[in-house]
């Protein structure tokens, strides 16, 4: 399914020029970088009020940047992005998979998908969903790596609401401290 690309283009008078365009890329990322990891979690039936996928540093020495994240509901919904604090994990572990393939490389990460030990705090960004007809999209969220994670530092995706099909991809990148 393609996702949407929404653009700020300027400003025409008073009113913000907005860009939409769809596009079936999945990622476009630097594939020299050996540090890149990429999380997902797939088909996962997310109560509502539940962490989709919940993503901790645990490298004392590297942070780990959010470069992008596509989500998808099959609900008309609202995503919280959150920063929560360190919390004890409940769910189904999720694996960072390196995306150099050249190296046997693990993420110094803990991952999980339905994570419910953990509360939704530190909200930086809420995205609504358009699920409000048949044409389904998923949401891709350009954090350019401005979202950095330090030893024991958390990122959480949250839905709102209940449905039965939701998808999450975090791409991200660690870099020495």
């Amino acid at each position: 399914m393609p996702a949407r690309e929404i653009a700020i283009a300027g400003l025409s008078g008073n009113q913000v020029d907005v860009i939409q365009k769809a596009t079936n890329t999945l990622v476009t990322y630097n594939p020299d970088e050996e540090n890149a990891f990429g999380w997902t979690t797939v088909t996962a039936d997310i109560a509502g009020g539940e962490t989709a996928l919940f993503i901790t540093n645990v490298s004392s020495a590297q942070h780990l940047h959010i470069k992008r994240l596509y989500i998808f509901s099959d609900k008309h919904t609202q995503i919280l992005l959150t920063l929560p604090p360190f919390a004890a994990f409940t769910g189904t572990a999720v694996v960072g998979v390196p995306l150099n393939r050249a190296g046997a490389r693990v993420a110094p990460a803990t991952a999980y998908a339905d994570e419910t030990g953990n509360d939704s705090s530190n909200v930086f960004a809420r995205i609504s969903t358009n699920e409000l007809d048949t044409g389904q999209f998923g949401e891709w969220v350009e954090l350019d790596g401005q979202v950095i994670l330090g030893h024991r530092d958390s990122i959480g995706i949250d839905i709102v609401v209940d449905g039965a099909a939701f998808y999450a991809f975090v791409l991200g990148y660690f870099h020495d401290n």
